[in-house]
């Protein structure tokens, strides 16, 4: 008899049985004549029968069903981008933007279903100190469009790291690194514009004012006026002349010579003889001289 638990005996196709034995081979059956084995009695041939065998053994052998992967969850999905439309209402009623542009972003937000929430973020932290909302968010959208699209930096490195150095807002530098993209050379235009940022003590609107000629393709000149008080060219004059003054106290008081230290003095005063001696004889007083 077979186990219940382990796998079934089968002495045709010499498959182990219960413990692993391994059961002797079957005498083959007499035939009839010119009767394959088998046969004679309305059984199939021996290698049919083998072959049957064998896929009942492995139907036994194998679990029932194989492990399936964590199923998708599309309700996720439908409340994220759920939460997105919301979000996009939200930044409407807040800054005021026309349906126009709404369209727009909420277009934009489709094509980009993987990163939308945190696309939605990062317009919302962009625009919350804008002085021009709908223009800064139109160039964000145009960003995302191109595929240049970088949250809360601008796509443009260089043009980050001057907006670090000068403390750019983020309206400022978003519409530099735009109009710069359609400069013919914008390195030199980058160094022209940083040494105007230089001499300002208000580099943010320097720079939304120097736009406009930039958008009309004239050149960048040098600066013609002197650094703003609390320019970063300003900060930097005042240190140096600090550090110049104080070299020049350290050399004067090298050059002159060194103050004599002041005698102490003992209480009791000169002695009176050595005084004398120095001053010669005393000279007579009248009565000593006339008696």
């Amino acid at each position: 008899m077979a186990s219940s638990t382990g796998p079934p005996f089968f002495p045709l196709c010499g498959l182990p049985g219960p413990g692993g034995l391994v059961p002797a081979p079957v005498a083959s059956m007499p035939s009839l004549a010119g009767v394959p084995p088998g046969e004679a009695f309305g059984l199939p041939s021996i290698p049919a029968a083998t072959e049957v065998l064998q896929y009942q053994y492995l139907q036994h052998a194998l679990p029932a069903s194989l492990p399936q992967p964590f199923p998708v969850q599309p309700h996720q999905e439908e409340a994220d981008q759920k939460d997105v439309k919301q979000s996009i209402k939200e930044l409407q009623a807040r800054f005021k933007l026309d349906d126009r542009i709404v369209r727009d972003l909420a277009g934009q937000m489709m094509k980009r279903r993987d990163t939308s929430q945190e696309d939605m973020q990062a317009i919302w932290e962009i625009l919350a100190g804008a002085r021009n909302p709908a223009g800064l968010l139109r160039v964000k959208i145009r960003e995302m469009e191109d595929g240049k699209f970088r949250g809360t930096l601008t796509p443009d490195k260089d043009v980050e790291e001057l907006a670090k150095k000068f403390n750019l807002d983020t309206q400022a530098a978003a519409k530099l690194a735009e109009v710069l993209s359609r400069r013919d050379d914008r390195k030199k235009d980058l160094r022209q514009i940083q040494k105007h940022l230089q001499l300002s003590n208000r580099p943010s609107s320097l720079v939304m004012l120097m736009l406009k000629d930039m958008r009309n393709g004239l050149p960048i000149r040098d600066p013609e006026y002197p650094p703003a008080v609390g320019s970063l060219a300003h900060k930097r004059g005042l240190k140096g002349h600090r550090s110049r003054s104080r070299n020049k106290r350290r050399t004067s008081s090298s050059s002159s010579p060194p103050l004599r230290s002041p005698v102490k003095s003992s209480g009791a005063g000169p002695d009176p003889k050595k005084v004398a001696s120095a001053r010669g004889p005393r000279p007579q007083t009248l009565l000593e001289r006339f008696g």
